[in-house]
């Protein structure tokens, strides 16, 4: 009897659990793909914001992205309104901005963690393939070293334990030989200079600081350099006070073009006095940079017509002396802004910071110094024959090195200026970011200051939002066309440019395309994790879709066809598929050390907030 009365309500209890459980599972379900969603809408806030400075992204972004969309797909297969966006749209965009943000990098964002035994195994697994491909290119360049295709470039360096050194970079060696000490004595005089002024007359300090960088350039290039870059800032301040910004922009790029067409180079490059070993590379970078500057004020100056700028504040703003020939270039808005200061006040711990910086620059500029005695990667593929006779670990690791050199170069360039820029108060841009830590085209520059010119004056004018194919198409197009033009228009200038305006294109395609609902469904059905692997995936394919796009320019176009031949046919499918994988190890490792970053970062942000 007391069966059959406590047997319904026991039923009815596993019922109402099973019920609970189905109920539970559906709203896992729904949160999950208000995940995605919300996910989609950060992508596309990285897009849209990270595309207007290419170079500062919150966090990167992979092949593998998710779209953004304003839709999500019920199980029915209808599209109806995110309930959580409409009340979203009530709130103010910076509050939006912070919700998505934190909604999202707590579902399945930047913050998913892997096991640190899985973590463990990659690191293991970069550092073998890393150290095997190392050793292959020592063997190599001690094998090579008396090769007569090997005369010109390999020079004798430490004798007494029987080195030789590459030398074929003759910037590198130009900087750091003949030429070091006068850097040395032209960028202490400046700073001395400048420090003897802020206290004097700190009010005067960008008058000072022009006056010194006028007489630099006139002891080093000569009187009529120096009257041929002035009449370039006058015609671009005079076409300012018209205030047409389609006029000032197409005189900057013409006044850019005499500088790299015949027959106006020519011309114009006979106003220097005197011949010497880097009058080129200074002819070029002082010139380029002085347009670059003057359409910047110009364009700055249409902006603001109430702001009433002087042709004195474009030669303070052009003439100063730790940017004037090596870049990198400062907007005029912010140069001018931070000039301006009186009184600056240094942030508590910044002087460590400059001293850290400088000691860093010391210890690059030694390492590179020890690693070109022992690897020879710079004048190996010059030698095609004996290129491909190197294993195909060793020559994945020389094309990898050749990049990663092209990044320390420029780190040590824009180390050293950066430091003497810090220490007159100035916030200049960073240095660009680590090729071994981009795996999205939309990051990869190699000079932060012309990155953030070309986005603000040209890349973010045209393609608005940059959330459309087509008006995204012409903003790209436009940007590497004047990038084409500041490099110097060439064969390989111009397949580079098209390369690399194909493969940030083609990170807009695949968003797009993953717009549609089953996509972000196959996503939404996939764990954490394994979401993080599958983007992991398309970001190692999408790393060496950006090594051999750059490697045509800073190499030849001969052994670009060589790498891509031996590690993508005779390679395959072995070749390709271990060094796919390292590469998917080193872009695990990456997101891993964004991942503690973003942590950091939140951390930081929750004690900063009042109580």
């Amino acid at each position: 009897m007391s069966l059959e009365v406590d047997f319904p309500p026991r039923t009815s209890r596993v019922e109402e659990s099973n019920s609970k459980l189905l109920e539970s599972e559906k709203k896992l379900q729904e949160e999950r793909q208000r995940t995605v969603v919300l996910e989609q809408h950060l992508e596309k806030m990285r897009l849209e914001p990270g595309r207007t400075s290419v170079g500062q992204r919150a966090a990167p972004r992979s092949k593998a992205g998710l779209p953004t969309s304003n839709t999500r797909h019920n199980p029915n297969g209808s599209e109806r309104k995110d309930p959580s966006f409409t009340q979203l749209s009530n709130v103010p965009m910076e509050s939006q901005m912070e919700e998505l943000t934190t909604s999202t990098i707590q579902a399945m964002g930047i913050k998913t963690a892997l096991p640190a035994a899985e973590l463990g195994l990659y690191s293991l697994v970069l550092s073998g393939a890393l150290a095997y491909a190392g050793r292959g290119l020592l063997e190599a360049s001690q094998d090579g070293a008396h090769r007569k295709a090997f005369r010109e470039s390999v020079r004798p360096g430490w004798e007494y334990i029987g080195r030789k050194m590459d030398v074929a970079d003759f910037e590198w060696v130009m900087w750091f030989t003949s030429f070091r000490n006068v850097i040395i004595f032209a960028l202490s005089g400046h700073v001395l200079f400048a420090k003897l002024c802020t206290m004097v007359a700190p009010q005067l300090r960008s008058w000072m600081y022009a006056v010194y960088g006028a007489l630099a350039v006139l002891g080093t290039m000569g009187p009529w350099y120096l009257l041929l870059l002035l009449g370039h800032c006058i015609s671009l301040y005079v076409a300012s006070l018209l205030g047409q910004p389609w006029l000032c922009l197409g005189l900057g790029l013409a006044s850019l073009a005499s500088f790299k067409l015949d027959p106006l180079i020519s011309w114009q490059s006979g106003f220097v006095t005197g011949t010497f070993d880097l009058q080129e590379v200074l002819f070029h970078g002082g010139s380029g940079f002085t347009v670059l500057r003057c359409t910047s004020f110009a364009l700055e100056s249409c902006a603001h017509p109430d702001r009433r700028y002087s042709l004195a504040d474009l030669l303070k703003y052009n003439f100063y002396l730790p940017f004037f020939f090596f870049g990198p270039i400062m907007t005029f808005d912010r140069f001018h802004t931070q000039m301006s200061q009186v009184e600056p006040v240094r942030r508590e711990g910044e002087l460590w910071r400059i001293r850290a910086q400088a000691g860093l620059s010391v210890v690059a500029v030694m390492a590179v110094d020890i690693f070109f005695h022992f690897f020879y990667i710079l004048t190996i593929p010059s030698d095609l024959k004996f290129a491909n006779r190197l294993p195909d670990s060793a020559l994945a690791g020389l094309a990898y090195s050749n990049l990663v050199y092209d990044w320390v170069k420029a780190a040590v360039l824009f180390g050293v200026v950066n430091t003497v820029a810090r220490l007159d108060h100035l916030d200049p841009p960073q240095p660009p970011k680590c090729i071994t830590a981009l795996y999205v085209f939309a990051e990869t520059h190699f000079d932060r200051g012309i990155n953030d010119w070309l986005c603000k004056y040209v890349y973010d004018h045209i393609g608005g939002e940059h959330s459309e194919v087509i008006p995204e198409l012409g903003a790209t197009v436009a940007t590497f066309a004047i990038t084409t033009l500041w490099l110097g228009p060439c064969d390989i200038v111009y397949l580079w440019s098209f390369l690399n305006c194909f493969g940030l294109n083609f990170e807009l395609w695949v968003q797009k395309l993953a717009e549609s609902g089953p996509l972000a469904q196959i996503e939404a059905s996939l764990s954490e994790q394994m979401s993080r692997r599958v983007r992991a995936l398309f970001g190692a394919m999408n790393f060496w879709a950006i090594i051999m796009y750059n490697l045509v320019s800073l190499n030849s176009l001969e052994f670009t066809e060589l790498v891509a031949r031996r590690l993508l046919l005779t390679g395959f499918p072995q070749t390709t598929l271990a060094i796919l994988f390292v590469t998917y190890c080193g872009v695990q490792l990456v997101k891993e050390r964004e991942r503690t970053l973003a942590l950091e970062e939140e951390q930081k942000q929750d004690k900063e907030k009042p109580e």
